[in-house]
């Protein structure tokens, strides 16, 4: 008898121990890294120049130089799934001309992009990434005038790696590739009027170029 009060006794302390096993399993359960998480990044970026946005055969506007110039961005991005998340990015980078060291060719872009990340197991993934938006050309001569162009067509893409110590934070290695339909592009008729041409000129090259970015993205929650 005394043994069947001390097993009824233990039987609901063994239950309720275990319940609180159960619970405490599943409230400290490993979340997922990046699924279904906000992530805020800047980068500063060294670009350069390529194709015609680089060529000796446009004298004065376009030959930009080689001389690896600084630019930054700015992006926001949600990982809609576990591997690959939606986010828009505005960026900016100046480059100078080799004949002309006053004058510069300032160009904005603001596109939307995906990024596709190869699960790793670990806290590096590196990613593939791929967007598209509008890029505006911006001419200045310093002391003298800027005249900004209508937006054009702008695609990039390239890859790089994500490494995150903290589940907060993440530091990216990047390369991306940029390609702007900006040959045809109006610079409108403030340069028209300030050349003395009877037609808005245009930009008259393609922007072209690579950029090589170190960058700090906060994740949120």
């Amino acid at each position: 008898m005394r043994i069947l009060r001390t097993s009824l006794f233990a039987l609901p302390v063994l239950l309720v121990t275990l319940a609180a096993h159960d619970a405490l399993a599943v409230r400290y359960a490993e979340r997922p890294l990046l699924w279904n998480r906000t992530a805020v990044s800047g980068y500063a970026a060294y670009g350069y120049p390529l194709g015609n946005f680089a060529g000796d055969d446009i004298a004065g506007d376009g030959n930009h130089d080689d001389n690896w110039p600084l630019g930054w961005s700015i992006e926001v991005e949600h990982f809609v799934a576990r591997t690959w998340s939606l986010g828009f990015a505005a960026s900016f980078i100046d480059f100078d001309d080799q004949d002309v060291p006053t004058l510069h060719t300032n160009t904005n872009t603001y596109s939307g992009f995906i990024r596709i990340m190869i699960p790793t197991g670990t806290e590096i993934r590196p990613y593939l990434r791929v967007g598209a938006g509008g890029v505006q050309v911006e001419f200045e001569q310093e002391g003298a005038y800027r005249f900004d162009s209508d937006y054009a067509f702008s695609f990039q893409g390239g890859a790089g790696l994500l490494f995150l110590p903290r589940r907060w934070l993440g530091i990216n290695l990047q390369a991306l590739y940029y390609w702007g339909d900006t040959e045809e592009t109006s610079l409108g008729w403030d340069a028209a009027n300030y050349f003395g041409d009877d037609v808005p000129p245009i930009v008259g090259f393609n922007t072209e170029y690579a950029t090589f970015s170190v960058g700090l993205s906060l994740f949120f929650p």
